[in-house]
């Protein structure tokens, strides 16, 4: 018997018209998340004559006005803090940049300083904005 219609034939390729959509979805969510994973906190930094540009990945414990601590955006306690310095103990090049507001208690600095220290932190780096010349005060 013959056969009275053709088979047809399968393409040797794969369809990638799916695989193209799901690039296309991730890269949109990506991008999405992306723009609400930007954190920031307004500090006025203390000015100082000895400041001067840092440049590098730095471990940056922000202290803000009302004494509480920042990490990557996170709430953290002294302790918190002392278990990071810790953990980054290794990478002994890695400097740990703290970043106290203006308006933040000597005490609450000292206390931070402290435990950055008491924890293994010998290579603390204090962010301040540079002093205007002549030294007056804003």
């Amino acid at each position: 018997m013959i056969p009275l219609s053709r088979r047809r034939r399968e393409s040797p390729l794969p369809d990638v018209t799916p695989l193209l959509d799901v690039v296309f979805i991730l890269l949109i969510f990506f991008v999405i998340a992306a723009a609400f994973a930007i954190h920031g906190v307004d500090l006025r930094l203390p000015k100082s004559s000895a400041a001067r540009a840092y440049a590098g990945k730095p471990l940056e414990i922000l202290l803000a006005a009302d004494g509480s601590l920042r990490h990557d955006g996170q709430p953290v306690t002294l302790r918190d803090v002392t278990f990071l310095i810790r953990a980054n103990a290794l990478d002994r090049n890695r400097q740990i940049l703290l970043i106290p507001d203006r308006g933040a208690s000597v005490g609450d600095f000292m206390a931070t300083v402290s435990a950055i220290r008491d924890s293994g932190g010998d290579r603390l780096v204090i962010a301040a904005d540079p002093a205007p010349a002549g030294g007056e005060k804003p």
